[in-house]
């Protein structure tokens, strides 16, 4: 009989038996709670005991969203991660990554020690050595490029809580050129529209006021699958409470199968729907006009740049009906001013994105949506004064990546830069040549945007590589001298002081010591700038930093701090223009900029891409036997870190290839065969093949991966090879404003394993 097929007689003896071992207690585990005696309640009563160990406050770094940690152990060894109540990010809770934190540190596969190269780049082999060593051996070999060279020829790439560090190095040595592939790589196009439109960006944290939201218009962020916490909730809040949703993606995502309005709109066309719904806003006297006469520019010029972009214009664009694009528009004004309008968070994608952003911000301007409830909420900072911190002078040297006043991009900042421009620099040896790479935490390889054969060209022009890491990622394999970092939950780091709705103060502190010979960020830098005697810009450890808040803070206010781990700022007005306060806007004209003045001289110069108002592109469309290749981030990963974390691959490992039936139908193709991915542009085929998912979630025409996967470093004993890099299929362009890349416009081929 089958273990499952149970007779009454049967079921209702198994019934029995467990009914008295309940009463009477398991054998070795007394129930106190039905003890007959004082001994008897002593002895079971340690199991009615839960031993939480000591707890150390933290933030976490399995994503950059930060959110706050309680972090327990039990003689010296990490036994559980909390999320921290009191912590604005999260609100007491973490997500898959945030739980699978402690396999970051316990993880084995980890960079143990210092390590130089002994065999071919790539090749994976190293020599274990001494710091001193290491520190050394980056003197030798980088002192004479910059003699050669100048200190220009290193270039920095950074992503993490420990940025400052690198940052203060490489200017210390002297070189303009650092960037965050955060940027150019992510949001840097909506970061730009946003502050040309209203004068700031909307942030890593972004301003979305969701659950307060009446109606929320998302393009494309994918806000159930995110790598943020708070904003899920809120997300999730807004939906309970009644708000519409309509979303805007050609693929089906986690948030798109909540929607109200799912609008499978064809790739590259968002700015075309989003100036559609303004046509139709600005057409039938729907816009908030008490907020455009009081806080808008421009309003004039657009009402007549508007006119040809009619629902009819955008319904053949983008494949939506046009009394769908009419409906929209008329329930979105209907629930205004409570109302947001959201573009993606990484917007690298057809290379018009700025603009696309741009039309998006309008949407929101039109409506009143800044500083009320349920719209676009102010951050605020923390009201204190910290001691500044002084850094080394700006380098002369001209940037190579083309950002910055007088360059080819001179909108983009320089204190972010171009990673994408570096890449190129380094590989054409233009405008001058790049000879050495300082990585810190970040992996060329799973995000270049230049291509397979150019980031590998890229790295062999280099002379010197240089990584500080806590794991082997792909271009750490490819490093010359590695440093080790320590985890998060084993190192100090600054302070963290978030500007926000309710801005706060937390402390990250080591849960225990590390548990291999590792340092912190600010360590190895400064054992590097020792070598070069410069190491009297790293006065402050980051510990030293933490001890300093008491300078600032009041003793209850530090008290505060140190039992919570954060410290909140909440006299604050996150709503001046629902509460009647006049908003700033650090813009050119000091009003929210329908119309930007300042791109005027460009539009003159460079055509249509630097329209003051948005001017809309056919994207470039793949030919007939071609799917454009798209990808996004799945919710159980963030970035390319964490696909060796073997809690996280028990719930993803791979990433199917997903394609239209119709599309499946035509090349004979059904659910679950196996395929190959094969660049349309440089043949470059995948490294192996991928199942394909058959799903009406993805537009015709196009193809979906998951984001983050592929990898080829053979230390990951865990995520080697799991799944496919789709950076060797994206595309290289660039967005003319901006200077970020362009991913979306990669084409490939998909044939039969």
């Amino acid at each position: 009989m089958s273990r499952h097929n149970i007779s009454r007689r049967g079921f209702l003896k198994l019934a029995t038996a467990s009914s008295v071992a309940i009463t009477a207690g398991i054998t070795g585990l007394p129930s106190p709670l039905r003890a007959s005696s004082k001994k008897e309640v002593k002895k079971g009563a340690r199991f009615l005991k839960y031993d939480r160990g000591v707890k150390t406050t933290n933030f976490c770094e399995m994503c950059f969203w930060n959110c706050g940690v309680n972090v327990y152990t039990r003689n010296g060894v990490i036994h559980k991660l909390e999320g921290n109540k009191l912590n604005p990010n999260n609100r007491g809770h973490l997500c898959a990554k945030g739980n699978a934190g402690i396999q970051s540190t316990y993880d084995a596969d980890r960079v143990q020690s210092p390590l130089i190269r002994t065999g071919n780049r790539g090749e994976g082999k190293f020599k274990k050595v001494s710091w001193e060593e290491a520190y050394k051996y980056v003197h030798k070999k980088l002192n004479p490029l910059i003699d050669e060279y100048g200190p220009e020829t290193l270039a920095t790439f950074m992503h993490g809580t420990g940025e400052p560090y690198p940052h203060m190095l490489t200017l210390a040595l002297g070189s303009p050129n650092i960037t965050i592939p955060a940027y150019s790589q992510c949001l840097g196009s909506r970061e730009m529209a946003w502050a040309l439109t209203f004068g700031t960006g909307v942030s890593g944290h972004e301003t979305y006021d969701m659950a307060n939201s009446k109606h929320m218009m998302i393009f494309g962020r994918n806000f159930a699958g995110s790598v943020q916490v708070r904003e899920t909730e809120d997300f999730a809040e807004g939906l309970a409470r009644g708000a519409k949703l309509t979303y805007i993606d050609p693929r089906q995502s986690e948030s798109a199968v909540r929607a109200t309005d799912w609008l499978q709109i064809n790739p590259g066309t968002d700015m075309a729907l989003a100036l559609g719904f303004i046509h139709v806003i600005i057409r039938d006297n729907l816009a908030n006009m008490d907020f455009v006469r009081k806080y808008c520019y421009g309003y004039n010029e657009l009402t007549e740049h508007m006119k040809k972009y009619s629902p009819q214009w955008a319904s053949k664009k983008t494949g939506i009906d046009a009394k769908t694009i009419e409906r929209i528009a008329w329930e979105f004004a209907k629930d205004a001013p409570n109302v947001v309008a959201i573009p993606a968070r990484r917007h690298t994608r057809y290379g018009n994105d700025t603009q696309t952003v741009r039309a998006i911000a309008i949407l929101n301007a039109l409506m009143g949506s800044w500083g009320v409830p349920g719209g676009i909420f102010i951050r605020n900072k923390v009201p204190l004064n910290f001691p500044k911190e002084e850094l080394p002078d700006a380098p002369d040297a001209r940037r190579a990546d083309g950002a910055g006043k007088g360059e080819k991009y001179p909108l983009a900042p320089i204190t972010l830069g171009r990673t994408n421009g570096i890449y190129k620099a380094t590989l054409t040896k233009k405008p001058y040549p790049i000879k050495a790479w300082l990585l810190y935490g970040t992996n060329p390889l799973s995000h270049s945007s230049i291509g397979v054969n150019g980031i590998y060209k890229a790295l062999d022009n280099l002379d010197l590589i240089i990584a500080i890491d806590t794991q082997f990622s792909d271009t750490v394999m490819y490093a010359d001298v590695i440093f080790p970092e320590s985890t998060y939950l084993e190192r100090y780091d600054a302070p963290f002081v978030q500007k926000d709705k309710t801005p706060f103060i937390t402390l990250r502190k080591p849960a225990i010591k590390p548990i291999y010979d590792t340092k912190g960020c600010f360590d190895i830098c400064k054992g590097i700038a020792k070598e070069f005697e410069l190491d009297d810009w790293f006065e402050k450890s980051p510990k030293e930093q933490v001890e300093e808040l008491s300078q600032v803070l009041s003793e209850e206010q530090m008290k505060t701090l140190e039992k919570d781990g954060v410290l909140l700022f909440e006299d604050v007005n996150p709503y001046p223009c629902a509460s009647g306060v006049t908003p700033d806007f650090a813009t050119s004209t000091g009003k929210v900029q329908l119309y930007v003045k300042d791109l005027e001289e460009m539009y003159k110069k460079q055509g249509d891409e630097f329209s003051p108002m948005p001017i809309f592109k056919d994207p470039v469309m793949p030919a007939k036997d071609e799917f454009r290749m798209l990808f996004g981030r799945t919710p159980h990963h963030s970035h390319a870190r964490s696909q060796n974390n073997w809690i996280l691959l028990e719930l993803q490992d791979d990433t199917p290839v997903w394609m239209n039936p119709k599309d499946a139908k035509k090349m004979g193709y059904k659910d679950g065969d196996m395929v190959y991915l094969v660049n349309a542009k440089t043949g470059h085929k995948s490294d192996h093949s991928e199942r394909l998912k058959v799903t009406n979630r993805i537009k015709e025409g196009a193809v979906f991966i998951h984001h983050g996967f592929g990898h080829t470093t053979k230390a990951w004993t865990r995520g080697y090879e799991k799944g496919t890099k789709e950076n060797w299929f994206v595309s290289d362009g660039v967005d003319p404003i901006s200077g970020a890349a362009a991913f979306h416009n990669g084409f490939v081929k998909v044939v039969r394993a």
